[in-house]
């Protein structure tokens, strides 16, 4: 009985202590967790709050970054179009070609619905569009006047690069909402021609669903619990917080869905707050920012951009969603208080017995002692711990590694076993040495040290020694490290620098170091240096000065200066001189640097250039020749353009004279004549008129070697067309076909090439002459990889045993009398096409017609 009484005394005094312990310390965590709780509060609403404008701010930088895209697109536009609009205006080809540009724009940059090019008055010069991802150039017959489009005439009154921005709306055709529906921002600036006269203007389409996507996915990863809402101006959601209420402003029926409808605080808040703001209302938390497009980031150097829109970019997080956060928050604390109660009164109870407090700290011991042995296993180096006899007491798994030695055979044996034979005998002595003056140190510092593996091989290693002073005695412990790696690359650095060395000294330049000042001399030179200057010996080399080694002192100054002022030379030509007084030219690259000790020194290299000098002095001459015999050939032209204006008046007023007297003489005195001297006038007055068309036929063909050429690309189907048309009046009772291949262009001088095709086309004219229907035909292909025209016929044809006279002047293959003409055509079309860099001749049959090809040079 007295036992049991003893017994509940115990445990009531044991509880008595705990419940002492337990229930301030209740009442303290009780008040922590309050606190927590209000901090945690107050934190969590801050970091939404936080994460409300973060959101927001990625958002409106986000939907800002392309409309920065966009204004310098249009800008570029509109600079390429200035420089091309008077011949786009003027010319369709050059339409056709701005327009290609257009599409290769819109192709490449995938977000415009259309690109429009339009003049003054409204009408669509080039239209672009994007065709659901198939860009496509509008026909001309389908171009449109949109004068009365409210983003034209805007457009239309702005200044040189001002940048109109329409308000975002969704796209009307034909008076309907397009269907799905399109949101698009317009985008216009005037352009200007070369004069500087306002001509039109480029508008731009921007797909704005990019825009709404862009902040819906922004919401989607950022906002995930609230809303994220774009609007205009008035108020409207253009994206909203469901499909039916976004663009009320445009539909009718939906004119009533605005924010200030749902929330009016929220809307008075945002419409007359600053541009960035956040607040709550009985609806929730909404956080906002004011954009005007293409504003943001502008500097003031940019481009004025004129806008009557603004939108607002708005997170709302309701307020269920904050309710929800405050509850979560108060249910997590709970469980945690709970679980920190239960703790608490593990831990207190626990407290009372002293007997467990002793547990636990043997249960520390264990575990320090097996953390220890874990860091002893984990370290990367070997560990070798010997007690004061010089016996191995502990190691790790890398000694194991290291020495190829089982942890069993290594235990209670002397640390001779991993030292080298050759060694073995003197390291008890060092060792001895070590204990009477024990300190922390590097074995054998400076020394390169070695242990011995199990099978005799030896390693090179680093030791650092460590004493400890134990109940026991002194034990030292050896940190050892492999250094064969380190060693290898020491080995490898050294032969890359012989490698270096032997390269340097097998150079065919000079390589030098040499001191700074005007007693500066090389401090090192490879032997090209010693052989360029002519050195009897390196020592001789190195001991003369460096500026006694200049030929001129003035261009040592200079060259000093220069390296000095600059840091490096690069390529200097400079005249030197060898130790023998030779002069040579040498190029002097160089480079001057600060040694650690202040030390200003040049590196460089020098390269012997004389016969290169040689070779330039000669090329000199040959260039003064050149010049001198074009000086020359300049006055043969000017006489040549005097022979020919002699020829063009001179020579043919005595023609005219003969033609024309003849003439009288058939007129007024052809019965005194007769028939025999009739014919001879005739035949005196047609030698006339053809030694006429020959001085002509001569003097086109002398212009053509000195005209200069105009190149620019050349309708050659139109000029073909135009020489047909001529000679259909000439002779319009022959039956011609003529096929043509329209389209055809060339880069080439336009008035030469006419010259080339009225030739051409004129010789097949005349030799299908006797041709009761006779086939022309006018084309291109592609020979041996290159575009070769052709002038093919039915005609009369020729043996090509005879082709290497076809382009000689007055050379002819048939008679006059049948065919007439000079000769001169077909020689003047080949120096017009030699001219243009191309090659001409012909294919031929008799009676089975003939083939004229040419090639041009391709445009660089």
């Amino acid at each position: 009985m007295a036992n049991w009484l003893l017994d509940f005394k115990q445990h009531r005094q044991l509880l008595l202590h705990f419940l002492l312990l337990w229930v301030p310390l209740t009442l303290l965590l009780a008040g922590i967790i309050w606190a927590f709780y209000g901090v945690q509060a107050g934190s969590s609403q801050a970091l939404g709050k936080a994460a409300e404008q973060q959101a927001v701010q990625l958002a409106l930088h986000s939907s800002t970054l392309g409309l920065a895209t966009v204004r310098s697109d249009l800008l570029y536009l509109g600079d390429i179009t200035s420089l091309q609009l008077d011949a786009a205006v003027n010319q369709p080809s050059s339409r056709e070609a701005l327009a290609a540009e257009f599409l290769a724009f819109v192709m490449r940059k995938g977000i415009y619905d259309q690109l429009r090019l339009l003049d003054e008055n409204g009408q669509e010069l080039i239209r672009i569009n994007w065709n659901d991802g198939h860009p496509a150039i509008v026909q001309h017959a389908d171009l449109q006047n949109k004068l009365d489009r409210y983003y034209v005439s805007k457009s239309l009154a702005l200044e040189r690069g001002e940048i109109y921005v329409s308000p975002l709306d969704l796209n009307v055709e034909h008076g309907k909402i397009e269907q799905p529906i399109k949101p698009m921002i317009r985008f216009g600036t005037p352009v200007f021609d070369q004069s500087g006269h306002k001509r039109g203007v480029i508008v731009l389409n921007y797909l704005g669903q990019r825009l709404t996507d862009r902040i819906r996915k922004i919401a989607a990863a950022e906002h995930k619990q609230g809303q994220m809402w774009l609007l205009n101006s008035a108020g409207y959601w253009l994206l909203g917080p469901r499909p039916e209420d976004e663009w009320g402003f445009m539909y009718p029926q939906r004119n009533h869905h605005r924010l200030e409808t749902q929330d009016a605080k929220a809307w008075q808040l945002i419409s007359t707050g600053g541009q960035t703001g956040q607040f709550s209302t009985d609806q929730g938390l909404y956080t906002y920012a004011k954009i005007a497009p293409l504003q943001l980031g502008r500097l003031n150097g940019d481009p004025k951009v004129v806008t009557s829109d603004q939108w607002l970019l708005v997170a709302h997080e309701p307020v269920m969603f904050l309710a929800a956060k405050n509850a979560s928050l108060s249910g997590r604390l709970w469980i945690v208080f709970g679980v920190l109660e239960l703790m608490l009164a593990v831990a207190s109870w626990t407290i009372v017995y002293y007997s467990t407090r002793r547990r636990w700290a043997e249960e520390s011991v264990r575990a320090s002692e097996v953390r220890f042995r874990g860091l002893l296993e984990s370290a990367p180096d070997a560990i070798v711990i010997v007690n004061r006899d010089g016996l191995i007491e502990l190691v790790n798994d890398q000694a194991e590694h290291y020495f190829g030695y089982s942890r069993e055979e290594l235990l209670s044996q002397p640390v001779e076993i991993l030292v080298p034979e050759q060694l073995r005998a003197a390291h008890p002595e060092h060792r001895a040495g070590y204990q009477a003056n024990p300190h922390s140190r590097p074995m054998g510092e400076g020394l390169d040290l070695y242990g011995r593996r199990k099978d005799g091989s030896e390693f090179p290693v680093e030791i650092s020694l460590s004493p400890l002073q134990t109940p026991q005695g002194m034990i030292v412990t050896a940190i050892i490290r492999d250094i064969t790696s380190r060693k290898l690359a020491e080995h490898l650095q050294r032969e890359a620098q012989e490698r270096y060395r032997d390269l340097v000294n097998n150079l065919p330049v000079g390589i030098y170091r040499n001191s700074a000042g005007s007693e500066g001399v090389f401090l090192e030179a490879n032997p090209a240096m010693i052989t360029m200057f002519e050195a009897n010996s390196e020592e001789a080399f190195f001991n003369c000065s460096v500026a006694e080694l200049y030929r001129y002192p003035d261009q040592r100054q200079a060259f000093s200066e220069k390296i000095i002022r600059q840091g490096y030379v690069s390529g200097e030509e400079i005249e030197l001189v060898t130790l023998k007084g030779r002069v040579f030219w040498a190029a002097i690259t160089a480079v001057m640097k600060t040694g650690a000790d202040g030390t200003v020194y040049f590196d460089g290299v020098i390269e012997n250039i004389s016969e290169r000098k040689e070779i330039q002095r000669q090329l000199q001459l040959l260039n003064d020749s050149l010049r001198n015999r074009s000086v020359e050939l300049e006055a043969a032209n000017h006489e040549l353009e005097a022979f020919s204006y002699s020829v063009s008046h001179d020579l043919r007023a005595p023609l005219r004279a003969i033609d024309g007297f003849g003439r009288i003489l058939h007129h007024d005195y052809a019965e005194q004549l007769g028939v025999k001297g009739q014919d001879y006038l005739e035949r005196i007055r047609r030698a006339a008129q053809h030694m006429g068309m020959l001085i002509d036929d001569l003097l086109k063909l002398s212009r053509v070697t000195r005209v200069e050429l105009l190149r620019e690309e050349v309708d050659l189907s139109e000029l073909a067309q135009e020489v047909m048309a001529e000679l259909r009046k000439q002779d319009p009772e022959r039956v011609v076909q003529f096929t043509l291949r329209p389209g055809l262009t060339a880069h080439g001088d336009r008035r030469l090439m006419r010259v080339v095709l009225d030739n051409l086309l004129s010789n097949a004219w005349k030799f299908t002459g006797q041709r009761a229907v006779a086939n022309i035909e006018f084309g291109v292909m592609m020979l041996h990889e290159q575009p070769t025209w052709f002038v093919r016929d039915n005609g009369a044809g020729f043996d090509m045993a005879y082709a290497d006279k076809l382009f000689g002047v007055f050379q002819r293959l048939h008679d006059a009398r049948e065919f007439p003409g000079t000769g001169v055509g077909l020689a003047t079309a080949q120096r017009i096409i030699h001219k243009h860099g191309g090659q001409i001749w012909a294919e031929s049959e008799v009676d089975a017609g003939t083939t004229f090809y040419f090639t041009l040079a391709s445009e660089a």
